[in-house]
This record gives structure tokens, sequence and C-alpha cells, in this order.
């Protein structure tokens, strides 16, 4: 697998995850606005009812836009806005089910217990793991590796047999990152609703919550990715 077949894994991955939004959004009966992989520029668009659909020029993300402003939003009942925010997570976990799945059967053959059972708890495992991992990473911001080097690792892992633990590992830490109480992800929006309400006049903290986050989330992002270069190429 080439580096754009790893990055053609994370749109896909990425799309998985909007895609358990939207679900969510229409199960839950949230007009959607607007549903998007990638950022920045549209290179393609559809409109479908209510909802556009776009493909835009950088796939590394996506987002599903409801048809509601912030305190249509707010309005709706807690459950319904919960559902919504953990449904791109859990698609995601879903979606490592069938792949550790796939994995078992390559190195153990076929068996009811490894293509039913065992890649559930697994996937339990593999979020465990990860969630072990973050203190450290914490502590030592300087080893998160950015896009570049998922990008630069992964392709190697996937040239070396690794493309199923490839795909595992990044839709297990899409599902993971996102539940992390951080504002701008997905986690963070669930805890503020939770905290909103209990206490209403803290949803005058969400928009500078949640600007707040995001600066921070892209500096980690700029930052990591200026490692990598350096540790890669420079």
């Amino acid at each position: 697998m080439s580096y754009l077949g790893v990055v053609g894994l994370l749109s896909v991955l990425i799309l998985l995850h909007e895609a358990g939004h939207l679900a969510a959004a229409k199960w839950m009966r949230i007009p959607v606005a607007g549903f998007s992989v990638g950022f920045g520029p549209k290179v393609w668009s559809r409109r479908w009812g209510q909802t556009e659909y776009s493909l835009r020029a950088l796939p590394l993300g996506g987002f599903v836009l409801p048809a509601l402003d912030e305190a249509e939003f707010r309005a709706l009942a807690l459950r319904r806005r919960l559902v919504f925010f953990f449904a791109g997570p859990l698609a995601n976990l879903l979606a490592a089910v069938p792949l550790f799945a796939a994995l078992n059967a390559a190195h153990g053959g076929l068996s009811l217990y490894g293509l039913l059972i065992a890649p559930f708890w697994q996937v339990a495992v593999a979020c465990l793991q990860l969630l072990s991992l973050l203190p450290s990473v914490a502590s030592h911001p300087g080893s998160v590796s950015g896009v570049v080097g998922i990008v630069v690792e992964g392709g190697r892992l996937a040239r070396a047999g690794g493309a199923l633990e490839l795909a595992i590992s990044l839709s297990v830490s899409l599902a993971v990152l996102n539940l992390l109480p951080i504002p701008v992800l997905d986690g963070g929006q669930a805890f503020l609703s939770c905290c909103e309400q209990v206490f209403p006049p803290l949803v005058r903290l969400r928009v500078p919550l949640t600007i707040l986050g995001m600066l921070a989330l892209g500096s980690l992002l700029i930052l990591s990715n200026v490692h990598d270069v350096v540790r890669y190429w420079g």
C-alpha cells in the first residue's frame, strides 16, 4: 500500500465516522443541512432533499452540519444530541469488528469464536490499550505523530503485510480520540451538553471553549506535522 493508499484508507474511515453522525441525525429526526468529507474548497457537491453532500479538497476530516441554529440544537432532548455525538465514534468501533474477524481468519483460520465473538473483545482491549497510552503522550507531546507520520509509518506497516492491522489501529484511534473531552471533539461536545443540562448558565462558555479547543487541537496538529517533517526529511 502506497502513501496515497494510506490517505485513501484514512478518508474511508473518516467517511464512516461522518456517516455514523448522519445516520444518527436521520434516526433522531435532526435536520441536516450539510454532509462533507474533507475541508476546504468543494471538489464535488450534490443536494438531496435539504442536505447538501460534498467532497472537499482536503479529505482528512469532515463534518455533519445540522440545519438548526445553536439555540434550536440545544433545545433538542439531551438523549437525541448524545446519540448524534456518539454515533461517529461508534461507527469506527463497529468498523473494527469485521477487520478483527478478517485478521483472526487470516492468522488462525475460520472459527465461530474468531469471527463472531473474539472481535468484540479485541475492540474493547484495543480501546483500553490506547487509553492507557494517553498519559504518556500528554507528558511527552513530542511523541505525537501528525498526519505526515501516520501516512509514512502506515505505508511502511502496510508494505510489510500489516494492512489489516493498520486499518484496525486507525479506526480504533479515530473512535477513542474523538471521545476525549476536548470541546471541539465529539466527546467534548457531549460532555458540555451534559454539563449544560445540569447547570444551564454554562451555555455561555460553549463557544469560547469550542474555539479554545479548536486552537489547541490545530496547534497540536501543526506542531506534530512539523515534527514529522523534520524527523523524516530534516
